[in-house]
């Protein structure tokens, strides 16, 4: 879920998207990581004493033993050392800004899914995701949607959205077929007939379907039909609980009624209000039903979806001047230590009254923590049904959600996730392997031998403690180690030049 200034950002981040980048890439040197412990990113338990090469941006052989290597050979000593695939934020928007993309290598994040961005976005994204094709160590993997699809609604001013009927679907298909997308974003304004007619396309060339659920039909249809990962809490306005609602048909008609207004009149700020203040939200919670829960669960399950929760962007505790996340004050994580004070303080002003820019009150809030924390049960049943919970976050650099950071958020999420039920090894396997898997890029992801060199070394045990993912020394992109430290140093540079816009 996006704040409103998500369009204003996008007005200023497009201004840096002239990018240049060569296809011809120099080959990596060779690379030993000795005597490591192996997270392999698909849920195997970790294997101690290791040996992984790294040749030619593919990791070469994983052994008990060392293998023979040439002069040229960088060796690093491993010993006490987790080495793990790069984590995947499944749920980014990044404006194909080449400082965001900096600020997740520099958080060991390597992949990534853009989840929607105008169309001059779209062709700096194919670029960037051509330039690590070839095997570049500045860029992370990326897969990408493009165009947002969406039916009549009330954001006409957004570049990223493209709005449809069933008339003008091929016209819209088209314009994704000219952008070599690689999957179909869809969202919350859609009807059933034009999402119905998104599937039958999308199967048809070959493209995935992901995103909101319509409010014009249930989750449980939706994943059946076809949507690959749901994200968020199901929607903009509680797709995944509004299933589970024992009033499921006066609530859906509710908020029909709501958008179909907001369209007429383009008062975003008002449907927001509705459906997301305390009157809707606690009866939308209060009507909670375990039993449509558990057939919400049957559906994920019998059409092996994934849901992409989001949930540090939802989270309670950012709503606060001064947050407390996972017991630490969150403005003295390492990500902020340089951020432009501008932006600190822009977020204490507005991170305790606005949600989507704009103002909500105390109870409104305190119905979202409720709505939160039924989330929360929710996913720990799906979890438990073998339902994939996947890691993604939602972050937009360099203003976005306060106390999001692109790249360091991912690693609050894993936190979120173990608490929601998932163990470290399978949190882990989220942003990785079993990301990966779910849409459908199998050339890295874990460390098994041929696959990209897309790795972290640890020196903490992250299945000690989750939070020890953030403990990173190395990180490899394509077998080319990154410059974590001159990332960090050039994102707050960028950030400081953009803190003015926020003002």
């Amino acid at each position: 879920m996006k704040f409103a200034l998500y369009r204003k950002a996008f007005s200023v981040l497009v201004l840096g998207l002239a990018i240049t980048v060569q296809p011809a890439v120099a080959q990596p040197r060779a690379t030993l990581v000795s005597d490591v412990t192996v997270i392999d990113g698909l849920g195997s338990p970790p294997v101690k004493h290791q040996h992984v090469l790294l040749q030619q941006g593919r990791i070469a052989s994983v052994s008990d033993t060392a293998p023979a290597i040439g002069p040229d050979t960088t060796v690093i000593d491993g010993h006490g050392k987790y080495l793990m695939p790069g984590l995947w934020d499944l749920h980014a928007h990044t404006g194909a800004d080449r400082t965001a993309m900096q600020a997740y290598l520099a958080a060991g994040v390597t992949g990534l899914r853009d989840m929607g961005c105008g169309e001059g976005c779209v062709r700096e994204l194919g670029v960037l995701r051509e330039a690590y094709r070839a095997g570049s160590g500045e860029f992370p993997r990326l897969v990408f949607a493009g165009l947002m699809l969406d039916g009549d609604s009330p954001y006409d001013a957004y570049p990223s959205h493209r709005q449809l009927t069933l008339g003008t679907l091929p016209d819209a298909l088209d314009k994704l077929r000219e952008l070599e997308v690689d999957f179909i974003k869809v969202r919350d304004f859609l009807s059933r007939d034009e999402f119905m007619a998104l599937v039958g396309a999308g199967a048809a060339m070959d493209l995935a379907l992901a995103g909101h659920v319509p409010t014009a039909l249930s989750v449980n249809d939706a994943v059946r039909a076809g949507l690959v990962t749901v994200e968020h809490e199901g929607s903009l306005f509680g797709g995944l609980l509004l299933a589970c609602s024992s009033d499921e048909a006066r609530l859906r008609g509710e908020l029909l009624a709501m958008m179909r207004e907001a369209t007429t009149s383009g008062d975003i700020e008002l449907l927001y209000a509705r459906a997301l203040g305390e009157d809707f939200l606690n009866r939308l919670v209060d009507s909670y039903d375990h039993g449509k829960a558990d057939a919400l669960v049957q559906s994920f399950v019998d059409s092996g979806a994934a849901v992409v929760p989001t949930l540090i962007v939802q989270h309670p505790a950012l709503r606060s001047p001064d947050p407390l996340f996972a017991g630490r004050r969150k403005a003295e994580d390492l990500e902020f230590s340089e951020a432009p004070e501008t932006l600190l303080e822009r977020w204490r002003q507005t991170a305790g009254t606005e949600v989507l820019e704009q103002p909500f009150s105390a109870a409104d809030r305190a119905a979202m923590a409720r709505q939160y924390q039924t989330l929360v049960e929710l996913l720990g049943r799906m979890h438990k049904a073998g339902v994939p919970i996947l890691a993604g976050t939602d972050a937009s650099f360099p203003d976005g959600t306060p106390w999001m950071w692109p790249g360091y958020s991912l690693h609050d999420e894993l936190q979120l996730v173990v608490a929601v039920g998932l163990s470290p090894l399978e949190a882990i396997a989220s942003a990785t392997g079993l990301a990966a898997q779910q849409i459908g890029v199998a050339d890295t992801g874990a460390v098994v031998p041929g696959l990209r060199a897309d790795l972290l070394l640890l020196s903490r045990d992250p299945l000690d403690d989750i939070h020890n993912t953030r403990a990173i020394e190395r990180v490899w992109v394509n077998g080319i180690p990154v410059d974590r430290e001159a990332l960090l140093k050039q994102v707050n540079r960028r950030a400081a030049d953009h803190a003015t816009y926020w003002d």
